[in-house]
């Protein structure tokens, strides 16, 4: 019986360390494969002796070079560089302005002023001296800028006029609550105007495809 038994085990124990053999020499024989498989997939990208024909250091542009962070000389217009200025700042003024009605602290008024100052000057120069001139535009480009330009102009207006009702509650009606209520109202429709303005300036790069790499945009040596 001891021997049956002994017998037993001893076969059981050959058998389990082949099929563990076995195993490991289909594992090693898969991985194999695979590492081919993925030796035979990688292929060398062929040179093209006419690439950089294709693809000149310099860009459509003619300043432009495979640089990393351009020049401000390689843009054709500095109006995307300045106009989320004036997007920001009067967003967060209106912002602030609506915890005002319920705090009315003077050294708030002084950072929404700033606030509400910097926007109107970034929206007066995006607007005005860094506005990009279009040309050869689609019927549906022209309208859109038409909006574009309507609502921005709008923006300018609307900012002024709230920055000089925060000079007035700083300095004249002071803490008065139903005034700060104006000037919120005028800086919530100064914050709709540049969103809308914003918009179809959105709708205008990627859809109408105006702006990039200059298209359809005189540069800002022809501008002024």
């Amino acid at each position: 019986m001891k021997k049956i038994l002994f017998l037993f085990i001893f076969i059981s124990m050959t058998l389990a360390t082949q099929a563990q053999d076995t195993h490991e020499d289909h594992d090693h024989s898969s991985n194999n494969q695979e590492q081919q498989l993925e030796a035979d997939s990688i292929s060398t990208p062929e040179l093209n002796p006419n690439e950089d024909a294709d693809h000149p250091e310099k860009g459509e542009l003619g300043n432009h070079t495979n640089e990393v962070k351009a020049e401000f000389d390689d843009f054709p217009n500095l109006h995307p560089l300045v106009v989320h200025f004036p997007i920001v700042l009067l967003l967060l003024g209106a912002i602030l302005q609506l915890i005002q009605l319920f705090v009315l602290k003077r050294n708030l008024d002084w950072v929404i002023l700033l606030t509400v100052g910097g926007g109107f000057i970034g929206a007066y120069i995006a607007g005005v001296y860094a506005h990009p001139h279009a040309h050869d535009l689609t019927s549906m480009a022209k309208s859109v800028l038409e909006q574009h330009d309507k609502f921005a102009e709008w923006t300018i207006y609307s900012s002024a006029v709230a920055a000089t009702l925060k000079l007035v509650s700083l300095f004249l009606l002071k803490r008065n609550r139903i005034f700060e209520i104006v000037v919120f109202l005028v800086l919530a429709f100064s914050a709709y105007s540049v969103s809308e303005a914003g918009h179809y300036g959105a709708q205008l790069v990627y859809l109408e495809g105006v702006g990039p790499q200059g298209k359809y945009l005189e540069s800002e040596n022809h501008s002024h």
